[in-house]
């Protein structure tokens, strides 16, 4: 047997919390912004995408990835709880310097309450809400409401 952490968990019975028993199946997977259909306080990207999936220890892992309006590339991905536990983000802009803490929280089904640190004073707080349907995710912060519809990643 592997003398990691996470190969052993692997092989091991799991005894933990699943993630999918903390977020709606309807949030997983991927989504893309609809520019147009979004409002920004500072240049609109060129293209947005962010994915919701679910990682070790129940935590929800999103990972988003950037084309900004200068045409730079910018990605990141963080993991957390739902119960508002710090979690650590990585970005394209530290490398594998972590980058930000996140405290993420489920209101209910359809809504998600995130607070960002970095450097112990808060960056951003934010919301994301989703539709009934399903199809139409809402993220918001400051005077920014991006609008994801479900990204079937063939475009």
């Amino acid at each position: 047997m592997s003398g990691t952490p996470a190969a052993r968990a692997a092989e091991e019975a799991w005894h933990g919390t699943d993630a999918r028993e903390q977020v709606s199946a309807a949030l997983l997977g991927p989504w893309k912004a609809d520019i147009a259909a979004s409002h920004y306080t500072d240049p609109p990207p060129r293209k947005a995408l962010r994915f919701f999936s679910y990682t070790e220890g129940g935590k929800v892992l999103v990972s988003f990835m950037t084309l900004n309006a200068r045409g730079q590339f910018s990605s990141g991905h963080w993991a957390a709880q739902v119960d508002g536990t710090p979690g650590i983000e990585y970005h394209s802009q530290g490398g594998a310097i972590p980058f930000n803490v996140v405290y993420f929280t489920k209101v209910d089904d359809d809504n998600y309450h995130l607070v960002v640190k970095r450097n112990g004073k808060v960056e951003i707080t934010a919301d994301y809400s989703l539709s009934k349907d399903g199809r139409t995710l809402s993220y918001r912060y400051g005077g920014t409401v991006v609008v994801y519809h479900r990204w079937d990643m063939m475009e």
